[in-house]
Formats: structure tokens, C-alpha cells, sequence
């Protein structure tokens, strides 16, 4: 096995990026570029943040994915075997890219989701934790779906749903401290700490 040192430097500006022990993707609090750790080195990926909700406030940032894409659902099938219209469009889904019970991450996926709206500049402050690649954050998004579809009142059996990237990039999600959790500054839903 071979072992390669990278330096953690901002592909766009030079700049030392901040990072936690398994982080892969990367908001460079400096000029706010993103990157990805790949096998040959950072890549550079767009990069915004998602601006706190009027009357919120941003006291420490999480990254997160946010993907443009074509989702198509066929092949549902309710539970007596009748089969019941899919649909196709255009969604944008946000999925957390730092470490979160998988109940929790679904929960502010969807809430983000729900709540994507006005972004901005990624802020000029530590923005880590990032260790969910974007493969996976595509297989989440399909996650999302099938859940939303199972949830409908037909008895759903069977479906299927195919996730069509158009675009990606990362965001900076703004959080605030309170209690037990961070409360999200977009969507106010409160996640463990």
C-alpha cells in the first residue's frame, strides 16, 4: 500500500483549508471556493452558502451538497397490484455532506429541500465535517423520493426512481447553538450537536 501526502490547500487561492479528521469535501473559508478530495489531489467545484432565514442567525456552518436534478418515478404499484401514475421534473435537493444519524440527515435533507431559497457568498469562517461524497448524496436523494412516495395513502409496493444530475455544487449551511443540538438558521430544525 502506498501512502501519498496532499496538502490541504485551496486549489483557487493557495490558502490552508480548516478540516476535521475524515473530511472530503472542502469550503475555503479564505475566498470561498469548494474542492473534493480525489485521488490525485482537491478538485474545485462551485461553492455558495445558503443564507439564514430574517430573523436567524448563523453562528457556525456545515456543508452540504446541493443537486439539480431530473427525477423520474414509474413503476408504481400499489399494494392489490393495480399499477398507479408516476411522474417526472425538476427538483433541487440539499443533502448534508457532514456526519449525521441517518433519520436526522433525512429529516434535514427534506426540510432543506423544502426551504432552498436565497443563497450568498460562502462565509469567511470555518465551514468543516465534510464526509459525504457525492455519490452518496445522489443515493440519498433517490432515498428521499422512494420515502415521499411510500408515505402517499395508495398502499405503494413497488416503485422506481431514477435521479438524473443536471448540476452540482457546495453549500454552507448556516446553524445556530442551542440547547442539546444546532437548530438550522434555514428551516429551524433542531439536529443533535
Amino acid at each position: 500500500m502506498t501512502v501519498r501526502l496532499l496538502p490541504l490547500d485551496c486549489p483557487s487561492c493557495g490558502s490552508a483549508l480548516r478540516a476535521e479528521p475524515l473530511d472530503i469535501v472542502f469550503l475555503c473559508d479564505h475566498c470561498g471556493s469548494g474542492a473534493i478530495l480525489a485521488e490525485e489531489g482537491l478538485s474545485m467545484l462551485e461553492a455558495t452558502a445558503l443564507l439564514p432565514t430574517p430573523g436567524r442567525r448563523a453562528e457556525l456552518w456545515r456543508p452540504a451538497w446541493v443537486v439539480e436534478a431530473h427525477v423520474v418515478v414509474t413503476d408504481r404499484i400499489r399494494a392489490d397490484r393495480r399499477p398507479t401514475p408516476g411522474w417526472e421534473g425538476e427538483r433541487v435537493f440539499v443533502i448534508p455532506a457532514f456526519e449525521l444519524p441517518i433519520a436526522e440527515l433525512t429529516r434535514l435533507a427534506l426540510a432543506l429541500g423544502r426551504a432552498f431559497g436565497a443563497t450568498g457568498e460562502v462565509p469567511h469562517e470555518p465551514v468543516t465535517g465534510g464526509v459525504l461524497d457525492l455519490e452518496d448524496a445522489l443515493v440519498l436523494a433517490r432515498h428521499l423520493v422512494v420515502g415521499e412516495e411510500v408515505r402517499k395513502p395508495d398502499m405503494l409496493a413497488s416503485v422506481k426512481v431514477v435521479i438524473e444530475e443536471r448540476s452540482h455544487r457546495l453549500a454552507a449551511i448556516p446553524f445556530e447553538r442551542g440547547g442539546d443540538g444546532l437548530r438550522c438558521a434555514v428551516t429551524g430544525v433542531t439536529i443533535p450537536a
